[in-house]
């Protein structure tokens, strides 16, 4: 908003400038001609005052009535004592061309007559040029506030055209086109507040999507363990084996506990949203950070029979993140390696001008081109035989990247790895690390 406030008050004062110069001009043009006007009668005025000063007292009105008459002018004498004027005037009025005098009603000279100083002749000055004058500030006056509204019209119809736009889209957004959007221009005004509002359009389109999936995964996946529990009910009042209804109750326990962690795992995922604010990034040196994160699931690798290595060529790499979620997402990573690799895993730091790399390879079967993208979306599982059952809903590589854009980074995946498995790659801005 800062720029809206400099652009409108340089339009305005350059407004003001550029017209009131142009106005300057147009006064300045028919100045001369006013002027000269003046000059002819301050001339006639010399010469009156000259040829009174010549009389007698007794003779000086009726000389000014005959001379009115013959230039057909309006004079008459006034007492010089009834004239009140500032000292700084009072030398002029024994100049040639006497002095000039505008009120509201007309416009006169006045001139002491020599050797009848207690005197002073009164030219009234014709009022057509002062009504002509009127009109003329009337008109320019009229033409430079016109002037400035238009500019400011025009400066202004950028502005209303962005935010006839933004309405639009918002009206738009709001009837469930949850794909409308506002095409940025850096010309705008109000680009900023574009930004937001798509910024906000693209989170509240990912939270109903989000929901839209959750809702159905959740409803399809939650038929299973009910019908499940159903079953062992009828078949638990249905039998008088004690050994079988224990039985039947330890299948009906086991798909509770099942029931329960599905549901924790979703309401997880769809309470993401509400967590980032919770984001605090720090400094940290990447290196000591990953080996000792490695060696955490050294155990969990080895139960699985699985070694993991962690490799750098970096002494430190401090980078800013957050400690609690960023240790989530290169766990999930890991964790989805171990569970596919065959023998070995890696977690590879690398640093270059693009930025951070964190690459975890498998010697695993790889991922198929067409699944590189998908393994991203929530509830998506490649190996089907990995069964809900271990506790798999499809929901740790959808975490990591939210947890990614948090970071203003990104998670990939290729089939490439140094290891001839999946490579799942963590990348964070350069800007945040050194």
């Amino acid at each position: 908003m800062r720029w809206f406030y400099v652009s409108i008050i340089a339009v305005v004062l350059g407004a003001i400038f550029a017209l009131g110069w142009g106005v300057d001009l147009l006064v300045a043009e028919t100045q001369p001609e006013h002027s000269a006007e003046v000059g002819i009668y301050r001339q006639v005025l010399d010469g009156m005052t000259s040829q009174l000063s010549q009389l007698s007292t007794s003779h000086l009105e009726d000389s000014v009535k005959q001379l009115s008459k013959d230039f057909n002018v309006k004079m008459s004498l006034v007492d010089s004592k009834s004239v009140a004027l500032p000292s700084s005037l009072t030398p002029q009025l024994s100049e040639l061309g006497g002095l000039y005098l505008v009120s509201e009603q007309e416009s006169y000279l006045l001139k002491t007559i020599v050797n009848h100083e207690q005197f002073m002749l009164h030219l009234h000055l014709p009022v057509t040029n002062e009504q002509e004058d009127y009109g003329t500030d009337l008109m320019l006056t009229i033409m430079l506030y016109l002037g400035v509204t238009i500019i400011i019209v025009l400066w202004t119809f950028p502005l209303t055209r962005r935010l006839h736009l933004l309405s639009v889209m918002s009206l738009k957004f709001g009837n469930g086109d949850l794909t409308a959007r506002i095409s940025t221009s850096r010309f705008s005004y109000i680009r900023l507040l574009e930004n937001s509002f798509n910024a906000m359009a693209d989170r509240i389109e990912t939270l109903l999507l989000d929901n839209k999936i959750l809702a159905r995964s959740l409803s399809h996946d939650i038929r299973t363990p009910v019908a499940c529990l159903r079953f062992g009910i009828e078949a638990a009042i249905s039998t008088d084996d004690l050994v079988k209804k224990n039985k039947y109750l330890e299948r009906m326990d086991n798909e509770v506990t099942r029931m329960e962690e599905m549901t924790s795992a979703f309401l997880e995922y769809a309470g993401l949203e509400r967590q980032m604010g919770t984001v605090c990034l720090q400094p940290i040196d990447l290196v000591p950070w990953l080996d000792t994160l490695c060696k955490d699931f050294d155990g969990l690798g080895a139960q699985q029979g699985v070694t993991i290595a962690f490799q750098t060529q970096l002494v430190t790499s401090i980078t800013l993140i957050d400690h609690q979620w960023f240790y989530r997402a290169v766990q999930n990573l890991l964790g989805n390696a171990i569970d596919y690799a065959d023998t070995q895993v890696n977690c590879i730091l690398t640093h270059t001008a693009n930025g951070v790399f964190i690459h975890v390879d498998d010697d695993g079967a790889g991922i198929p081109d067409s699944e590189l993208l998908s393994i991203f979306e929530p509830f998506i599982r490649l190996d089907e035989e990995r069964s809900r059952e271990a506790g798999h809903f499809g929901l740790g590589l959808a975490i990591t990247t939210k947890i990614m854009d948090w970071h203003h980074g990104n998670v990939t995946a290729r089939r490439d790895s140094s290891l001839g498995g999946a490579r799942l790659s963590l990348w964070l801005n350069s800007n945040l690390s050194r």
